[in-house]
C-alpha cells in the first residue's frame, strides 16, 4: 500500500495573538491520520493565502516568512523519508516527533533536565541533597509549563534555544509564578547549570547566559538574642512535638548544625577529649568536616533525648517545613515579633553564640562547616552589643594615645 504523506500549512485564525496577527500551524497527514504543530511564526491573517500555505507579496517580511515555511516542509519531509526508510509504518506522530528530535534522547531541554533530575534524585543522601533535588524538580516543572503556554509544545531543542527563552522564561517565573527576586535568581542559577552542562556534553553550541545579569537582593538574616534565647529555654511547653522541635532548635542556636544535620545525628557522633565533649560529624550539604564542643545547654538537651542504640537518630523531628510550623507557634507564645526558622538557628549560632562573643570569622566559617569564608560573612552579622563592645575598647584606646597631647595643648 503506497502512502500518502503531506505537508499543510493554514492560520489559526480563532488565537489572534495580541498583535493582531495569528499563528501559523502545520499539519502532517499520513494515509488520513494528522496532527498538528507549532511553526513560531505568525502573520496578519489578510497577508496569508489559504490556497498556496504561503505569504502573500514580495516584500522582505514575506520573502523571510516563506523561506522558514519551506525550510520546515524541507525538515519535515526529510524526517518522513528517514522514517519510512527505517520502519514499516510511519505515523504522523512519528515525523512531528522526530522534526521537534523528542525522539533523539539528550537532544532537547526537558528530556535532558528530567534525566539529569532521575540521576541526582539516585544520588540524594549520597553525594547529593533532597533540598537540592526538589529545587531542580521544581524549576523543571515550571520550565515545562512555560514552554507548553509560550510555544504550544511539550519539549524545545537545544538548538532552538535563544536569548528570548531565556528572557521569556525570567519573565514567566517573576509574573506567573510570583516568586520574589531571591527565589527567581536561585531557579535562573539552576537553570544556567542545566544548560552549562548540556553544552559540556556537546548538545549546546552557545553560552546562552553570556553577559546576562543575575542579581540576588540582600536580605536581612533574623536571629535571636541572648535575652530571646533565655526565653525560649524557660518557655512552658506541653504539647510534646512543640518540645522536640524548640528543643532541637535550641541544640542547633548552641551548634550551628543545620536541621538536615541534626536529623542524621547519632550517639556515635559524640566524642570525648579529656574532660570535654565534642560533637563530629560531616555536612550532608556540602561534605566538609565539622567538629564543635558540646556547651552545658546542648549537652542537657542531648541527655533528656539520647538513645538506647548507638546508631539511633538522637533527634525523631518531623520535616523541615512541619517544624517551621511549630517554630513560629513556639515564636507566638514567647511574644517575638520576628519570623523563625530552623535555619534562624544557624544565624544566631554565627552571630550571638560565637561572633558577638568575639570569635573570629575563620573559626566561626569551621564550625559551619563552610567551604568559602564569604558564605560566613552573610550569617556573621555585627549585633549591637559587639558594636558597643568595641566602640567602649576603641574609645579608651585613642583616649589613652592622645591624652598626653591633648593635655599639653590645654596649657
Amino acid at each position: 500500500m503506497r502512502n500518502t504523506f503531506k505537508v499543510l500549512f493554514y492560520v489559526k485564525k480563532k488565537a489572534p495573538l495580541r498583535s493582531g496577527e495569528v499563528p501559523v500551524m502545520g499539519r502532517i497527514t499520513i494515509n488520513g491520520q494528522r496532527v498538528q504543530f507549532a511553526t513560531q511564526i505568525a502573520v496578519l491573517p489578510e497577508n496569508w493565502n489559504t490556497e498556496l500555505g504561503r505569504v502573500n507579496g514580495r516584500g522582505a517580511n514575506a520573502i523571510r516568512i516563506n523561506e522558514r515555511l519551506d525550510n520546515i516542509r524541507y525538515h519535515v519531509e526529510r524526517c518522513y523519508r528517514t522514517l519510512f526508510y527505517e520502519h514499516a509504518s510511519v505515523t504522523p506522530q512519528m515525523v512531528k516527533e522526530s522534526y521537534f528530535g523528542l525522539n533523539t534522547p539528550g537532544h532537547s531541554l526537558l528530556c535532558f533536565f528530567r534525566q539529569h533530575n532521575e540521576e541526582f534524585r539516585r544520588m540524594v543522601g549520597v553525594s547529593r541533597s533532597k533540598t537540592t533535588y526538589y529545587k531542580y524538580r521544581c524549576v523543571c516543572s515550571h520550565l515545562e509549563s512555560y514552554v507548553l503556554k509560550r510555544y504550544g509544545r511539550r519539549d524545545l531543542l537545544f538548538k532552538e534555544l535563544d536569548r528570548d527563552f531565556l528572557t521569556g522564561f525570567h519573565a514567566y517565573i517573576i509574573q506567573e509564578c510570583r516568586y520574589k527576586k531571591n527565589t527567581t535568581w536561585v531557579y535562573m542559577i539552576a537553570l544556567k547549570h542545566i544548560l552549562m552542562l548540556a553544552r559540556s556534553r556537546g548538545h549546546l553550541s552557545k553560552d546562552l547566559f553570556a553577559n546576562y545579569k543575575l542579581h540576588s537582593e540582600f536580605v536581612s538574616r533574623s536571629y535571636l538574642s541572648n535575652g530571646e534565647i533565655t526565653k525560649l529555654l524557660n518557655l512552658p511547653l506541653e504539647d510534646r512535638t512543640l518540645q522536640l522541635v524548640r528543643d532541637a532548635f535550641l541544640f542547633s542556636c548552641f551548634t550551628g548544625l543545620s536541621y538536615i544535620d541534626i536529623c542524621d545525628l547519632t550517639a556515635g557522633n559524640i566524642k570525648q577529649d579529656r574532660n570535654t565533649l565534642w560533637i563530629s560529624t560531616t555536612r550532608r550539604k556540602t561534605g566538609s568536616e565539622v567538629n564543635v564542643r558540646l556547651f552545658s545547654v546542648p549537652h542537657a538537651i542531648l541527655l533528656r533525648y539520647a538513645p538506647e542504640g548507638r546508631g539511633k537518630p538522637i533527634f525523631d523531628l518531623p520535616s523541615n517545613g512541619w517544624c517551621n510550623v511549630c517554630l513560629n507557634r513556639i515564636a507566638a507564645q514567647a511574644g517575638f515579633d520576628k519570623p523563625v526558622t530552623f535555619h534562624t538557628a544557624r544565624h544566631t549560632f554565627a552571630t550571638t553564640i560565637t561572633l558577638s562573643q568575639g570569635v573570629a570569622i575563620e573559626t566561626i566559617s569551621k564550625l559551619l562547616g563552610h567551604k568559602n569564608i564569604r558564605t560566613t560573612q552573610i550569617y556573621a552579622t555585627i549585633t549591637h552589643s559587639k558594636l558597643d563592645g568595641e566602640m567602649e575598647r576603641l574609645s579608651k584606646r585613642i583616649d589613652t594615645l592622645y591624652a598626653k597631647r591633648t593635655q599639653k595643648e590645654a596649657f
